[in-house]
This record gives C-alpha cells, sequence and structure tokens, in this order.
C-alpha cells in the first residue's frame, strides 16, 4: 500500500472557506425567498447546493480530516450538520460513515450505503431520496451498543429538531419550511446519494474483500468534474487514505499512480466506460503499450555471515549490555542500515550454535554498528552476552535486514507515534533519532513499558534526546512497579531553578500501570488521534502488539501506516514422523533434493541435511529466512516479517512454512 506522506495541517483552510461559503450562500438565498427577490427555481437550487457542500465539511470532520485540532473537527461536524439533516446528530453520521468504510460493499444491513445501490434500476433514484430514512433504521437496530453520551446527543437534536418544525409550522411558516429547507435538502440528499455513494461504488460488490477494489476513480474532464464533485472523482483514494483532506487526492492520485494501477483498480471516464488499467495507461499515454505494466520488486540475494571483532561491551541497565562492533572497511557498504533495522548473530556457546536477532540501536549518522541485549531467563546467548562477551571476541554476523524501519527525509513534516516495552525500544531508538535529527520539522510521541527504572534500557538517552529536540519528542513511561521512584519524583525534587529545567523536564511523564487497550483508547481519542498521526510503530511482546493493532484498526487506521516487530514468534512447529513431501533447496547457488516428514517446516528439513541456510528466531518474526517458492505451494501459520503483497508473489518464511504439495521447490537465492 503506497502511503502518500501528506502532512495534515493545523486547521485545513479550504475546509473553513467551504463552510464559510455555504453560510454565506445559505443566507443570501434566504434572504431572496423571505423577500420575493428572486423566483423559487433559483433558490432552491442554491439551498440544494448548500447542503451538497456542507456534506463534505461534514465528510471532513468525520474522518478528522479538517485539522490536527480535535475540537476543530467537532465543532465544525456540528455547525454543519444542521445544513446536511438537523434531526441528525455529528456523532450519530460519523458512527454510520465508519460503518460504510469498515464493510464497503456488502449487503444494505453492515453498509449503510449500500442501500443506494442495491435494488432494481428503478427503485434507484427513490433510493437516493430516502437515503436518510435507511440511516435512522440502521442506527436504531444498533442503538444499544453505541456510546450512551451519543445516544443522549442524538435524542436532543431529533427532539429540537422536530420542536422547531412544529413551532415554524404553526406560526405560519410552514411554506418557508418546505421551500427553504426540506425541498431542497430532499434535493441535495439524493445528489448525495447519487455522487457520494451510487456512483463510485455500485457493481462492485465483487470485489469487496479487495481495499484497491473497493470503489473506483472517474477520469477525464478533470477541470470541470473535480471542482463540481469537489474531488470525490477520486473517491478510491479517499477509501484508501480516508484522513487525507479532500483536496489532495488529485496530487496522491498522481504521485501514486503507478502503485495503484500494478493493483489494476476500477477506473471510469466521466461518461462511465470502465476502463482497465493498461487501457488507462495508453489512454493517458502513460506508455506506449497495453500490456506494459510496472516491473515487481526483485527481493534481495541472501546475505553471508561476516566475523566481526567486538569493540565494545558497555553496561546498559539491570541485566542488559550495548555490544559494539568495528566494522572494517571494506565491509562498511555490507553493513550499513536504515533505522530500524537488525542483524542475526551465530556464536557457539556451551558447544552448542546459537542464533539470535537483535535489532540496532545507533543511528546510521553516526558510523557505529552497535546493539543491546537484555538478559532472558534461561536463553543461552543472553546469558553469554551479558555475563562472559568482552571487547575482542569475535561473532560471526549477518548483515542489516528488516522492514520495521523508516527513512528520514530531511524535506518531511511527520508526526509518529512509537509504543514500546522492555528491550523493545533498540529498533525504535534508531528510527526517532535517526528521523528527527534529520526531520528539523517532525514530531513524536513515545509510549515506553517498563517494570521499573531501573530496569529501563536507554532512559538517559531518551531524556537527553527529548532535551536536544525542544519538545519534538514526548516520551510517556509507563512503570508497572508501584514503587518505582520515577512515579514519585517530581513530587520530591526542588523547584526548578529555570523556565529551561521546567520545560527540559515536561518531554517525560510517568504514568502507573500498563498501557492497556482502555488507555490506549483514550490517547486516541485526544492526542494521538490517528488523524494527526503518519506512521505507528509498535515493537514489544505479542500480546501488547496485537492488542495495539486491534486497537487501531477499530479506529479505522491504514494497514500500511502500522509497522511493527515482534519479541519473539509463534511457537516451533511440531512434525510426525510420516514420510512427507520432496522438497528440493537452492541456497548459496548449490540445489539439494531433500526427504520430508509430514508437517516439517522447510526450514527444519533443510538444516536437518546440512544445507546453510538463513535463519534466526524460527518463529516468523524477524523475517530471516525469507525464500520464494518456485514450484508447487506451501502454507504457513504465522508471517509477522512478510507484508501481504510478499506473500502474493510467492515469498514465504521457511520457518514456518510446510509443503501442501506432493513436491515443493524453494529458492533461497531470489
Amino acid at each position: 500500500m503506497p502511503n502518500p506522506r501528506i502532512p495534515l495541517p493545523v486547521v485545513s483552510v479550504p475546509t473553513v472557506l467551504l463552510f464559510t461559503g455555504g453560510v454565506m450562500v445559505w443566507t443570501g438565498a434566504t434572504w431572496l425567498v423571505v423577500t420575493e427577490a428572486a423566483s423559487l427555481w433559483v433558490t432552491m437550487p442554491l439551498h440544494a447546493l448548500v447542503t451538497f457542500t456542507m456534506f463534505t465539511v461534514l465528510h471532513e470532520s468525520t474522518h478528522h480530516a479538517a485539522g490536527q485540532l480535535t475540537w476543530v473537527n467537532e465543532l465544525l461536524g456540528r455547525l454543519a450538520m444542521p445544513f446536511v439533516a438537523s434531526y441528525g446528530s455529528f456523532p450519530l453520521v460519523r458512527y454510520i460513515h465508519l460503518e460504510h468504510h469498515r464493510n464497503t460493499n456488502e449487503d444494505a444491513h453492515t453498509d449503510p450505503d449500500a442501500w443506494t445501490a442495491h435494488g432494481p434500476w428503478w427503485q434507484l433514484p427513490l433510493r437516493w431520496l430516502t437515503i436518510d430514512f435507511w440511516y435512522a433504521r440502521f442506527y436504531v437496530a444498533r442503538q444499544r451498543t453505541r456510546p450512551p453520551s451519543e445516544r443522549v446527543e442524538t435524542a436532543a437534536v431529533v427532539a429540537l429538531s422536530l420542536a422547531a418544525f412544529a413551532w415554524l409550522a404553526s406560526t405560519g411558516y410552514g411554506w418557508e419550511l418546505l421551500v427553504i429547507y426540506l425541498i431542497p435538502q430532499r434535493v441535495g440528499l439524493a445528489v448525495l446519494a447519487w455522487w457520494f455513494d451510487w456512483l463510485p461504488h455500485h457493481d462492485l460488490g465483487a470485489r469487496r474483500q479487495d481495499r484497491f477494489g473497493a470503489t473506483r476513480v472517474r477520469v477525464g474532464l478533470e477541470w470541470l468534474m473535480t471542482p463540481i464533485m469537489l474531488c470525490q472523482n477520486y473517491h478510491l483514494v479517499h477509501h484508501l487514505h480516508p484522513a487525507i483532506p479532500f483536496y489532495r487526492y488529485l496530487r496522491i492520485w498522481k504521485d501514486n499512480r503507478d502503485a495503484y494501477l500494478a493493483r489494476d483498480v476500477p477506473i471510469a471516464t466521466a461518461w462511465g466506460r470502465e476502463l482497465t488499467s493498461s487501457e488507462y495507461r495508453e489512454w493517458r499515454q502513460l506508455t506506449g503499450s497495453l500490456a506494459e505494466e510496472p516491473p515487481a520488486p526483485q527481493p534481495p540475494r541472501p546475505s553471508l555471515f561476516h566475523s566481526l571483532r567486538v569493540a565494545e561491551v558497555r553496561p546498559l541497565c539491570e541485566g542488559a549490555v550495548t555490544v559494539t562492533f568495528d566494522v572494517p572497511e571494506r565491509l562498511r557498504e555490507t553493513f550499513r542500515f536504515t533505522p530500524g533495522q537488525h542483524v542475526v548473530i551465530r556464536a557457539e556457546v556451551d558447544g552448542e550454535e546459537v542464533r539470535r536477532a537483535y535489532s540496532i540501536c545507533s543511528t546510521p549518522e553516526s558510523g557505529v554498528l552497535r546493539i543491546a541485549i537484555k538478559h532472558q531467563h534461561g536463553g543461552a546467548f543472553s546469558t553469554f552476552a551479558t555475563t562472559e562477551l568482552a571487547a575482542g571476541d569475535v561473532l560471526d554476523v549477518l548483515p542489516p535486514d528488516g522492514m520495521f524501519t523508516l527513512t528520514p527525509e530531511p524535506g518531511r513534516t511527520g508526526r509518529y507515534v512509537a509504543l514500546a516495552a522492555g528491550s523493545g525500544i533498540t529498533p525504535i531508538l534508531s528510527i526517532l533519532a535517526s528521523t528527527l535529527l534529520a526531520e528539523p520539522h517532525s514530531r513524536a510521541t513515545l509510549l515506553y513499558i517498563n517494570t521499573s527504572g531501573a530496569s529501563t534500557m536507554f532512559a538517559d538517552e531518551l531524556g537527553g534526546l527529548a532535551a536536544r529536540l525542544g519538545g519534538r519528542l514526548h516520551v510517556v513511561h509507563y512503570r508497572t512497579d508501584e514503587r518505582d521512584p520515577d512515579l514519585r519524583r517530581q513530587r520530591t525534587e526542588k523547584p526548578f531553578d529555570t523556565v529551561g529545567e521546567a520545560l527540559a523536564i515536561s518531554h517525560e511523564r510517568y504514568q502507573r500501570g500498563r498501557l492497556d487497550g482502555t488507555r490506549l483508547r483514550a490517547l486516541l481519542q485526544a492526542r494521538l488521534h490517528p488523524a494527526k498521526v503518519d506512521d505507528w510503530f509498535l515493537c514489544g511482546p505479542r500480546e501488547l502488539v496485537d492488542m495495539a493493532r486491534r486497537t487501531l484498526a477499530d479506529k479505522d487506521v491504514p494497514e500500511e501506516n502500522v509497522h511493527f516487530e515482534l519479541f519473539q514468534g509463534a511457537l516451533p512447529v511440531r512434525p510426525s514422523r510420516r514420510p512427507g513431501p520432496v522438497l528440493t533447496v537452492t541456497a548459496g547457488g548449490k540445489t539439494a533434493e531433500i526427504p520430508t516428514t509430514a508437517g516439517e517446516t522447510v526450514l527444519s528439513a533443510a538444516l536437518r541435511h546440512g544445507v546453510d541456510t538463513p535463519y534466526a528466531c524460527v518463529g516468523g518474526a524477524c523475517g530471516t529466512c525469507r525464500a520464494s517458492v518456485v514450484r508447487g505451494s506451501a502454507r504457513m501459520d504465522v508471517h509477522y516479517a512478510l507484508a501481504a503483497e510478499e506473500v502474493a508473489q510467492g515469498r514465504i518464511l521457511t520457518c514456518r512454512a510446510v509443503a501442501t504439495s506432493d513436491e515443493l521447490s524453494v529458492d533461497y537465492d531470489r
């Protein structure tokens, strides 16, 4: 999924101007009716136009795309609501619209907007005219599950609206109510249902599970269609990136066009003729051939271990050390890394070969290759590293690898949130330090969970970095030990000598207890609202990462904006003793044919027969054992370290892959 990385402004000026213009047009049209200065054939289209434009303001606020400030979105949404449907509340519309995004193109009882398209052709105009009645039925059926505050506000708005209608009718203003509001509003809602719902979504139910096929792009006559439809002719961009302001859709389409076309997104001309991606390319003269498509990215070839001398082993905190390697000049390029990547260490401990993956905690600009190792109970290598490893020792190290990364861009203005627990801070530290130092206008929040200050890795480095960045890094420490001194530190410290000291200490806060789903949801409602954040980085135990991913998904954070890495993956796969399929493995330019047992992973079979293959965690978390399926098929119970696109291209994690065909051929060199 392409990530547009378009920063959300503090306040979306075009949205505010659209609202202001709508108020002015509505006021002017109402004055024309009251003074009888213009025909109803003039005023009613103007009032209907306001319904249409105000829905865009409401729509932007629903997705928190009216700016970074939550109160601005809440205010604009509530102010725009009466111009669209005075008898509905802003929270009600927000809930219904987000249900549409969660269940796009499902049946009308699951996707409320499907009401506009599911039915015989002669019913469609009637469905467009009654879309708000269907919304009401949809909401009432679910209102018991909604928050009490939302239900109270909705009931109050409905009561006030009906009372106002009754008062106007009883005082002799029924005609004005009809021609100023009710009739134009009905026309405006019908046009909205047609343009926002039916045109982009009709006949796409077969692709309901395909995010790139959820809605179409309507191309051609952009000079006319884009302003008339308020950019919703590029409605697909909105569904893929819902927090992007509407006036940015066309730019994002142009910037990421090849990535979208590679996934064969639905495209139609302004007059409704459907185009394939190839036909669109030819029509736009993007290529000279109908058949040309962007080449698929080639996976990197596997690397070999290199012997590196340990330059320094330094205590870090309780039970943890940092290990710095001396990288010779001839291997400088080989060990160049991107912030967030890891290396695999191979060593012999008590006569047994062990391999472990450790994230790099230094920054690329430092020219230093440094990892942090925390002692794990029963961990062979972590025990050795924290008690016996010394400067001058030599370890076998694979070159840096991993997709849990962020490449800094000096011209970018980003907002990042990182969640780390324990040693999960190691890749996070590299990412945050590198990015914030290289991007002077970017900001980040770190949610860091530990037992106590004594066991907190890089506590001093984080404090120093936050102070150095002058408020662009905010660190929130969660301490599960209630006796931790940091939880009481601010009460006992002497008063600040200078304002600078107070500001420096304010960059770090301390909270009692764990960061659970309730706390995270509260943060997402306020300071860390998803619309304010460009990228999320999660690193920690599987339970924590899974909780955070579920919570973010519930808040409609796009998957491509959530990056995660686990401490460890799934438990080892247990094969049976029955004979299994024939396996052919290519690694390091050599090919071997191997008999397997039923249920045995590709990696286990290869290692059992002496094939030198790359691996580390054997739990699907690190991605070191990636390979390509050349012939046959395999299934994986988990593939944390592979993106969906890689799986679709035939990439597997051999530590979790089990053959499902009579013959399986895999290649580590592809």
